[in-house]
Order: structure tokens, then C-alpha cells, then sequence
């Protein structure tokens, strides 16, 4: 194993839909701040929905990982202070009880996902009072929708970074995984974010078209850095890393990719949108498109992750 990588165990289903909750609560975060610091009020129901949904999307993660870890104190164990500090390392930031290494994905992880819960609570509480009582503190909103975007935005791409760190042959040269993951956390966010809009009607219709030719624009950002991953990994040169990638290309895995991940989840929802347009086609077929999205952004980090254990 080479030097500064994660001898990793195998991970279950429960956490590929950890990382892909994690994506969509990150990419809905994101995306409701840009639009928020655009023009709030006209685009005021994505902001709403989006933070709704980055909330209601990451309260299942903590549980998930809980539940993967075994026991609760682990998952306290990878934020607090369980070691003498000569064996924390020089790399460790501690404060009391806590400590923080930002060089290890596991423990910035952690923090991550605890700081990123707390702004989604707050975003969607002061949306929600704000359509309860018609009022919302703007400047408070700005402040939350800032830090809690830094958060997002690295809850989205770290496990892809988390990946790459460990000592997989599939992951070990796989230096895109991390940008792959994000552009995923912002289609499928985008995409959970229309199609709750294309199901509510109403007077959305251009909020949702502009939404959608932001998801479009992603899904051509997680295409190229689809392809830039299986060129990096095919250039690695070993022959454990090769079998590797044919698992995922040409071997069992190989239908799912191609098939869900890529046909299914990027190329027809590209289709779909050149061919028709959202503007012109309506809610019908953004629905559609939305939920095609979310389908193709779990099974890509799926498979990808499959076909990483199976070798």
C-alpha cells in the first residue's frame, strides 16, 4: 500500500446512499444561495425549495453513517479527542475535547457533514418563517447561505476525495473522482430542486427553465469529468489498476455504467432538453428529466464504488 492511503473496507449500499443524499443536500444548498444572492425575490421559490430539500436531505446522513460505524461513540470518536495527543499527530488542530486534521477525509468529514446540518437547519427555518410571517432576516440568510455553501460544496465532492485516498486499485489513481462527485452533487441537487418545482405548477415556469439549463450545464461538467476519471485511471499503467476499470467497462458493472449512469442519467436528459426544450415542452417533461438526473447520479457513484470493492 502506498504511503498516505486508506486501507478501506468494504462499504455497503447504505453508504452509497449516504454520499448520494450527501450530493443532492450539498447541490440544493449551493444552488438556492447562487439563485438567493441573484435576485432572492424572483427567485424566490427556488431558493425556498432549495433549502428545504438540503435540509430534509441530510438529516437521514448522520443516521446512515451511524448505523455503517456500529455504534454512535465512533462516529464521536472521529470529532473528540480519543487518543493521547503525541499519537493525534502534529497535523491535528485540537481545541478541548475536539480536534480537527484537515488532511484526513474521514475527520474533515465528519465536521463537514456536522457543520453543514447546522446552516441547512437554520436556511430552512428562516425560509419557512418567512412563509409563515412574511418576514426573513436577509442578512442572516446571506451569512448562512455563504458558510453553509462552503460546506456543501465540500460534503458534495469529498467522498470522491475519500475514494481517492484509499488503497483500491480502481481509486488509487483516480484524481478526478473528487470534481466527478461534485458536478453529481450538482445535478442531481439541481434536479431534486425542479422537479419538486415542476410538481407544485404554478408560476414557475421560468425559474424552472432557467434551473434546468443550469442542470444541463452540469451534466456536461459530469461528463467530462467522467471521461477525465476513466483517462486517468487507464493511464496508471498497473495491470491490478486495468482489471479494474474493465470491471467497470466491460465486465459485470459494465451495464449499469453504461447503460444507467451515462445513457440513462446524463445522455437522455441532455436529449430530452435540446431536443424540446424545457421552456416549450412544460413541468411534464422536466419531471422527466429531473427524475432521470437523480436515477443517473446514484448509480454512477454506486457502480463506480461496486466496481472499486470488487477488486
Amino acid at each position: 500500500m502506498e504511503p498516505g492511503l486508506l486501507q478501506s473496507s468494504d462499504w455497503p449500499l447504505l453508504i452509497d446512499l449516504y454520499f448520494f443524499l450527501g450530493g443532492i443536500a450539498g447541490g440544493a444548498f449551493v444552488i438556492a444561495t447562487i439563485a438567493n444572492l441573484l435576485d432572492g425575490q424572483r427567485y424566490r421559490d427556488v431558493v425556498r425549495v432549495g433549502y428545504y430539500i438540503a435540509f430534509l436531505a441530510i438529516i437521514p446522513a448522520p443516521i446512515m453513517l451511524i448505523v455503517d460505524l456500529g455504534l454512535p461513540t465512533r462516529f464521536l470518536h472521529m470529532m473528540m479527542v480519543a487518543k493521547p495527543s503525541a499519537e493525534i499527530g502534529m497535523d491535528a488542530i485540537t481545541v478541548g475535547p475536539f480536534h480537527f486534521k484537515p488532511f484526513s477525509p474521514m475527520n474533515a468529514g465528519a465536521w463537514a457533514l456536522l457543520g453543514f446540518s447546522v446552516f441547512a437547519f437554520l436556511a430552512a427555518l428562516d425560509v419557512f418563517l418567512e412563509h409563515r410571517s412574511g418576514r426573513s432576516m436577509s442578512g442572516l440568510r446571506l451569512i448562512v447561505g455563504v458558510i453553509g455553501g462552503f460546506f456543501g460544496f465540500f460534503l458534495a465532492a469529498y467522498p470522491g476525495v475519500l475514494l481517492g485516498a484509499t488503497a483500491r486499485p480502481l481509486f488509487v489513481s483516480a484524481h478526478w473522482l473528487g470534481a466527478l462527485f461534485l458536478a453529481v452533487g450538482a445535478s442531481t441537487g439541481g434536479a431534486a430542486i425542479a422537479l419538486v418545482l415542476s410538481l407544485l405548477g404554478g408560476q414557475r415556469r421560468e425559474a424552472l427553465s432557467r434551473l434546468m439549463r443550469f442542470t444541463a450545464f452540469t451534466l456536461l461538467l459530469q461528463l467530462v469529468a467522467l471521461a477525465l476519471f476513466i483517462v486517468a485511471v487507464r493511464m496508471a499503467g498497473s495491470a491490478r489498476i486495468g482489471q479494474a476499470l474493465t470491471q467497470l467497462l466491460f465486465g459485470p458493472y459494465s451495464l449499469t455504467f453504461w447503460l444507467g449512469a451515462v445513457v440513462v442519467g446524463i445522455v437522455a436528459p441532455l436529449v430530452l432538453q435540446c431536443a424540446g426544450g424545457i421552456k416549450k415542452a412544460g413541468a411534464g417533461v422536466a419531471a422527466l428529466v429531473s427524475v432521470l438526473i437523480l436515477i443517473g447520479g446514484f448509480l454512477v457513484k454506486h457502480v463506480i464504488i461496486a466496481a472499486g470493492q470488487a477488486t
